[in-house]
């Protein structure tokens, strides 16, 4: 037994006292700086932040993770599902409540809400209606300024803005309508800013049941922005007691006072024929804020009317011509169905029509860009048989 285990030791630790001195010299300083290693690791001590450091360059960006100690750590950034969309600076400061000794300017407001260039083209585009612009610039400014106390904390009621436009045909109601829907979307009393075109027809069914579902089809399509109904003292018909447009006018009534905040609805007609209509429905003449009377035009109107026509068309009126013009509008304004702008816009087309047969019959005359552009009297004067030719 023991001759066995001396025999064991001599043939085990031999083996192992050299497999420890060749791992020594492995490790050994010198070993290691015969391989090129050097040993400055060996002084590092425990890890620290500056050897994180280093190491970041070495993982890939999505797996970067920030450790700090505890001396300066702090509570981690809320999932990325939580967070709210960050809004631009822009919406941000205009949403904050301003301070009471902070200051603003109309003007600023005017050019943030982006409404400069409406009233730019309301004094451009529509010649005349001074009481028409002046009232426009007056809704304009009162809800500018209701922007500007909202700004700092200051709630006011949300103005009724329902109107009524009188007026012959062809004065600028459809065009002053449209102006208004973009300025009330631009301030941010409409959601969508459009305007929806209707007449009886389009609202007042022929049979029991029939009115309901298309007047209400048409108040759904105008959600958010204006609903414009011409002609609108033909919803009611005194005379025909099996009418059916009193359902329409209940129906519109009730949406105008309970949906006021998402829909303006603007009634337009001959004021004469407006006025009995409110007569008849008391309750939608309470329902109405605004009253803009767009007068007719005068004759030298009609003549600026017609040359900035003219000039989106790159045409324009010799100085004999706008005589001639001039002259011409003064006896249609005499005749029947004359409608303003209208009868202007049907004049000058005739005129272009007359325009270019005059040039035509001369096909081998030389044209310049001018011969093109200009309108002489012989392509604006008519017999008087035919100044009844207007469409209604």
């Amino acid at each position: 037994m023991l001759f066995g285990i001396v025999v064991g030791i001599i043939i085990v630790v031999p083996p192992l006292i050299l497999a420890a001195r060749h791992m020594w010299r492995q490790t050994s300083p010198e070993g290691l700086a015969s391989r090129g290693i050097r040993d400055s690791a060996r002084r590092l001590g425990p890890m620290d932040p500056g050897l994180r450091r280093d190491m970041v360059g070495m993982l890939p960006p999505a797996g970067i993770r920030r450790m700090p100690d505890a001396r300066t750590r702090r509570p981690a950034a809320p999932p990325a599902a939580m967070t709210k969309p960050a809004r631009s600076g822009r919406t941000r400061r205009r949403n904050e409540t301003l301070q009471p000794d902070a200051t603003i300017t109309l003007a600023g407001e005017r050019r943030a809400a982006g409404i400069d260039d409406l009233f730019v083209a309301l004094d451009r585009e529509l010649i005349g209606l001074l009481p028409v612009k002046k009232k426009v610039e007056e809704i304009g400014s009162l809800l500018l300024l209701d922007r500007a106390r909202q700004r700092f904390g200051l709630s006011a009621s949300r103005p009724n803005l329902h109107m009524c436009f009188t007026g012959a045909p062809g004065t600028g109601k459809t065009t002053v309508a449209l102006m208004m829907a973009d300025l009330l979307h631009r301030l941010g009393y409409l959601e969508k800013g459009h305007l929806v075109h209707a007449m009886r027809d389009d609202l007042v069914g022929e049979y029991i049941g029939h009115t309901a579902p298309k007047t209400k089809q048409v108040l759904d399509r105008a959600m958010g922005g204006v609903l414009f109904i011409d002609e609108a003292y033909t919803l009611y018909r005194a005379e025909d007691s099996k009418d059916y447009g009193q359902e329409c006018v209940d129906i519109l009534m009730q949406v105008m006072e309970n949906q006021r905040d998402r829909i303006v609805v603007i009634l337009a007609g001959y004021k004469d024929r407006m006025d009995r209509f409110f007569e008849s429905n008391p309750g939608m003449s309470s329902r109405i804020a605004h009253h803009l009377d767009f007068a007719e035009y005068e004759d030298d109107e009609l003549l600026a009317i017609g040359q900035l026509m003219l000039e989106r068309s790159s045409y324009y009126l010799s100085v004999e011509a706008e005589t001639a013009f001039r002259d011409h509008m003064r006896l249609r304004m005499t005749q029947p169905w004359f409608a303003n702008a209208r009868s202007v816009r049907n004049e000058l087309e005739g005129a272009r029509l007359r325009h270019a047969h005059r040039l035509a019959a001369d096909p081998g005359r030389h044209l310049s860009k001018d011969d093109l552009m200009r309108l002489e009297p012989s392509d604006i004067l008519l017999s008087r048989d035919g100044l009844t030719s207007d469409l209604r």
